[in-house]
């Protein structure tokens, strides 16, 4: 039995007529930028330089490695990002992408099948939109929710491709939504990198040769904890989810290349292509340097990637969505290429699908003032640390600490005060200040945000040899408490240490009598 292709017949778009700039928090929030430089506030993208990897280089080091030009940016590369205002909802925004969807489609209401519906932080706290919405687009077909938070548009289009392969459905909605500007704390600085947004899609009967040609799943449990998700009163009275980091934040850029070279090699595999085929790739960008990440995991030119986090910031699922259509409608992908959809979803799955693309139809109500490349000067940007020795600064690539030695030869006494001039001097470079700016009382979470406690992290780690969980970096913790960890941890590894050198020496010795 030959299985029937499913292809995407039709693609729209729907974003909110407001854009918030940068500006907005500024204006707003002054009290964030506190330890902000006006250069800082200034720079809102950077020049993308050429990296060149070490063969030993792991994940999480390449992570940090595109990560680290956007620290001299409070914002890191968030540039303008499309909020929902007080007459708009995301069941306003999902029925105009599938109304749009279903008319590019040259279909009616009463030929769509099956609908299937995500609403990732709608406006209002309940089971979802899709019974609203079938009901405000007059479908007479089964409509449900679906939810594997970011990478949920693509999972759909999965389960879509099974049941048009079944013949149980001919055409099938899909239809995604993302109000990440109602599900945080606006004085939070998670809030400056979400965006709002609906897309929607109609999956029917493929072109031979065309449509979907393979699909790669997997699991993201190693990120469950990455965000804290709770239930409060806004300030008109009505319930929402606010969302915000949590302690396993660091697991984002930790799995992050292990899962998007996994998904996405192993998804080529199954087409029967080989990488550099591939045309075009769609990555979803939750940050500013994601798509960076992507391609250097991946060995692929820049160039064949779409990025969209400079226009919309992070529009989560909908992201799969938006990059097609707009790498369509500006002519980068076209009939017969085969394209590369990668979506992440914290908390639940990576999926990645390899596509031949058809004559996919297109809305007609995207921006008109969209641009594939960032719009925006950039600058570059180095991090720098005083040297001990000579007074001059020197990039934080080339430094190689002792701090390690220091504290092993220091008296015991010494120790403390060594290790928090140490976190002192790091955590002043890393947000461009001097270390009398900072105070060694002050709680880290006030001075770090996700991307900094990451390298501030790693750095630590690399230096002292020792494992340091994310929550020392959270919650009522002073850089005196992390000291205090980091020299108990380190006492616990000279122990070790000691006792793995006795036990060979013990061993050696026993083989020593034994060959006598």
């Amino acid at each position: 039995m030959i299985m029937q292709s499913a292809g995407i017949l039709s693609l729209a778009v729907r974003f909110p007529q407001t854009i918030r700039s940068n500006q907005y928090w500024l204006q707003n929030f002054p009290e964030l930028f506190v330890h902000a430089t006006p250069r800082q506030r200034e720079r809102q993208t950077r020049i993308p330089k050429p990296v060149e990897l070490d063969p030993t280089t792991n994940g999480i080091d390449l992570w940090l490695q595109e990560a680290m030009p956007y620290l001299a940016d409070p914002f890191r590369g968030s540039v303008d990002r499309r909020v929902v205002s007080d007459d708009e909802t995301s069941l306003l925004l999902e029925f105009h992408a599938a109304e749009e969807a279903i008319a590019a489609a040259k279909l009616s209401a009463n030929q769509i099948d099956l609908a299937i519906v995500t609403s990732l932080f709608p406006d209002t706290v309940g089971t979802g939109l899709a019974a609203h919405l079938a009901q405000k687009l007059g479908l007479n077909c089964p409509a449900w929710n679906l939810e594997s938070t970011c990478a949920s548009a693509l999972i759909a289009l999965h389960t879509a491709q099974a049941f048009l392969q079944s013949g149980i459905y001919q055409h099938i909605l899909i239809v995604v939504s993302h109000i990440g500007s109602q599900a945080v704390n606006e004085a939070d600085t998670l809030s400056w990198s979400m965006g709002d947004g609906a897309g929607a899609f109609i999956v029917g009967k493929a072109k031979p040769n065309q449509g979907i040609l393979s699909t790669k799943i997997m699991p993201t449990t190693a990120t469950c904890g990455a965000y804290v998700h709770e239930l409060v009163i806004n300030d008109q009275g009505k319930p929402r989810i606010q969302t915000s980091t949590g302690e396993n934040v660091s697991s984002l850029a930790t799995t992050a290349v292990d899962q998007v070279c996994q998904c996405c090699l192993e998804a080529v595999k199954e087409a029967g292509v080989r990488l550099d085929r591939i045309d075009y790739f769609a990555f979803n960008t939750p940050t500013a340097w994601y798509a960076s990440v992507c391609a250097q995991a991946l060995g692929i030119d820049p160039e064949r990637i779409i990025n969209l986090y400079p226009i919309y910031a992070n529009i989560g699922p909908v992201f799969p969505i938006a990059n097609l259509y707009h790498a369509a409608a500006n002519g980068k992908i076209r009939e017969n290429d085969l394209v590369l959809v990668y979506a992440n979803g914290a908390s639940a799955t990576a999926a990645a699908m390899v596509i031949r693309w058809g004559d996919t139809a297109l809305g007609s109500s995207a921006p008109d003032n969209f641009v594939l490349t960032q719009s925006k000067t950039p600058i570059p940007v180095e991090i720098k640390i005083p040297s001990k020795n000579n007074g001059q600064a020197i990039a934080l690539s080339e430094i190689k600490s002792d701090i390690q030695e220091k504290l092993f030869t220091a008296n015991l006494g010494d120790r403390h005060a060594i290790l928090v001039t140490y976190l002192l001097e790091w955590l002043a470079n890393l947000q461009q200040l001097t270390v009398v700016d900072l105070s060694s009382d002050e709680y880290l979470a006030t001075m770090l945000d996700s991307l900094m406690a990451i390298i501030f992290r790693r750095q630590i780690e690399m230096d002292l040899q020792i494992c340091v969980p994310m929550e020392q970096f959270f919650g009522d913790i002073t850089i005196h408490h992390l000291a205090d960890f980091l020299l108990n941890q380190l006492a616990i590894a000279k122990v070790i240490h000691t006792e793995e050198i006795s036990v060979a020496s013990t061993n050696q010795i026993a083989r020593e009598v034994i060959s006598l």
